[in-house]
């Protein structure tokens, strides 16, 4: 059948029947819990863009162009939004010791007691997520998305250009 000839629910039903749409919901939904507990508890400033950040941060500190290529953004982008980032409190940045052309970028103390909290709050979505479709089923199911991922980008998130202390 052509896509000019389909039906709108037809189109709704082969859309929700990818896995794009349905890691899409997923990570929606997923973010969208963070961030409202992360409100709740107090983080008030916290905003949705910080996780593509602050979740590739370590906690010795990470170079600005290491914490760019892990969120999959440019230098500058990822500059802009660290200045937000920091402007909350929640980073700061500072030249490397070793070469002072080099920025690096460390958690404060607020950015330590909020990833804390984050920790906290993933478990107990992912907990959550486990509890609606099965603990064994869930685990089945990062167990898969991990080796898709590694196999489709194995140079991704903690691979190429990703330093041990950033």
């Amino acid at each position: 059948m052509e896509v000019t000839q389909l039906s709108v629910l037809e189109l709704r039903h082969y859309r929700n029947s990818r896995l794009y749409r349905a890691l899409t919901r997923t990570l929606r939904v997923y973010n969208r819990m963070l961030l409202t507990q992360i409100h709740e508890r107090g983080f008030r400033d916290f905003s949705a863009a910080f996780p593509q950040i602050l979740s590739n941060l370590d906690t010795q500190g990470t170079r600005v162009g290491v914490l760019a290529t892990r969120a999959g953004m440019t230098r500058q982008a990822a500059g802009q939004l660290l200045a937000e980032i920091e402007r909350c409190g929640y980073v700061t940045r500072k030249p490397s010791p070793d070469d002072a052309r080099v920025t690096i970028v460390r958690f404060t103390a607020r950015g330590r007691r909020l990833l804390q909290n984050i920790f906290e709050l993933v478990e107990e979505i992912e907990g959550t997520f486990a509890e609606i479709v099965g603990g064994e089923h869930y685990l089945n199911l990062m167990f898969t998305l991990s080796r898709l991922a590694s196999e489709i980008d194995p140079e991704g998130t903690f691979g190429s250009g990703d330093e041990a202390n950033g």
